[in-house]
């Protein structure tokens, strides 16, 4: 009978193991007083135990630094109008502490100290309504670039200090999405692509000479992203237009290699690229304003695609957040739904964040214990710190964030 019991009790606690509800649980909220466009950037900018989180709160036009658990460090709030932007981390003065830079809409770009202090202020006319600064050469003991485009259609060149190096009017004016900075060629030095509001993606070199230029039906506002995607050694820019198409396009010639079409809708949404299933090539994932999330091979050829119900503008994360071994990909949607995906595209889990998700949903290890946080802001103005129970190994989180790293750089060929 004890024999008996013993295995009952076995099957009865593997029974609970595989059909534990998957739904992940609630660590800390926080709420602000407006909504929030920006995606969570995790760094540890203090001396206190943790990681910190900034987000920025856009009617209230403040900039929040967070701590691990969700409480206030310090706001900064002198901004004349909404803030809608992603801040972007780098040491850029070169002196071992971390800047945080803020793109605006009218207050050009704003550098913050590491304790909310206002370090300096750089004019942009026309402002960035979406974009954000990505910064070249981000490691220590290296002077920085940092780049920008503006509505205006201005894409900059500046050193650490602000200071011009150039200009490149690259567009008419309009929305434009964020660059995306990497070698594209080979030769040590980095490359700037950037989408245009009348239908064409640019390559510059350094100096700001144009190196390529690939032409579209429509504007191209979702941000473009570098990658190696088959593991060859030549790197890849995926870029897409407004009327639904995808672009993969050879980083050195600017050359069409594939590009695939949504059904329906134009494509808002950053773009996120990773290796899920082992072959040593990397997937791509993006959604659409149809609410159709998709997932193609190195080649272009659809996997999945996956129906969130309503308009995707945010990238995914990707990463094992529920320690399965598996890779887990995560995106919002306009409904106020976070999901969770398997690397087969079949929901695992969802999130009801209250109302519209706009932001991409961040993965990261906050508090240092160990375990996946996930952090996703909706426009009910409150910050979920959410857990699915996954151990943190950073060799399994594949696109941890918006862009991928603190400088927004969206250039995973560097790995």
């Amino acid at each position: 009978m004890r024999g008996f019991i013993g295995v009952l009790g076995a099957l009865c606690f593997f029974s609970a193991a595989v059909f534990a509800d998957p739904t992940p649980t609630v660590q800390w909220t926080y709420r602000c007083g407006s909504e929030i466009y920006s995606s969570p950037v995790v760094v540890d900018i203090t001396d206190e135990p943790g990681r910190e989180i900034l987000i920025t709160s856009n009617t209230e036009r403040r900039v929040i630094c967070l701590s691990a658990a969700g409480q206030v460090v310090w706001t900064y709030d002198q901004f004349s109008l909404r803030v809608t932007s992603t801040p972007t981390v780098a040491d850029i003065e070169g002196d071992g502490r971390l800047e945080i830079l803020v793109a605006t809409r009218s207050d050009g770009i704003v550098w913050l100290s590491s304790l909310g202090e206002r370090i300096r202020q750089v004019p942009v006319t026309g402002g960035i309504a979406w974009g954000n600064v990505s910064v070249a050469n981000a490691s220590p003991g290296q002077r920085p670039t940092l780049y920008w485009i503006s509505r205006k259609g201005f894409l900059d060149s500046r050193q650490a200090d602000g200071a011009l190096n150039w200009s490149y009017r690259a567009d008419e004016p309009g929305p434009h999405g964020s660059p995306a900075v990497g070698d594209l060629n080979g030769d040590g030095v980095e490359e700037i692509v950037v989408g245009g509001g009348v239908g064409s993606l640019r390559c510059l070199d350094s100096s700001g000479d144009e190196r390529w230029r690939v032409r579209g039906m429509a504007p191209f506002q979702s941000g473009p992203v570098i990658a190696d995607l088959n593991s060859d050694s030549k790197v890849e820019v995926m870029a897409a237009s407004d009327d639904g198409l995808l672009f993969c396009i050879d980083g050195d010639s600017g050359a069409i290699n594939w590009t695939h079409r949504t059904s329906t809708g134009r494509v808002d949404s950053s773009i996120a690229v990773g290796d899920i299933d082992g072959d040593g090539a990397r997937e791509v994932f993006y959604g659409d304003g149809s609410g159709n999330f998709y997932a193609l091979n190195c080649s272009g050829e659809e996997l999945w695609y996956f129906d969130a119900g309503d308009w995707i503008e945010s990238a995914p994360a990707i990463g094992d957040v529920d320690g399965d071994g598996g890779i887990d990909i995560l995106v919002g949607a306009g409904n106020g739904t976070l999901y969770c995906l398997s690397s087969a595209g079949e929901l695992k889990w969802k999130f009801d964040a209250g109302r519209r998700i706009s932001a991409s949903p961040t993965l990261s290890d906050c508090n240092e214990d160990g375990l996946v946080d996930i952090l996703i802001p909706s426009h009910n103005g409150t910050l979920y710190c959410l857990s699915a129970g996954g151990a943190w190994d950073s060799t399994k989180i594949l696109w941890p964030c918006k862009r991928y790293d603190l400088a927004q750089t969206a250039n995973v060929a560097v790995e």
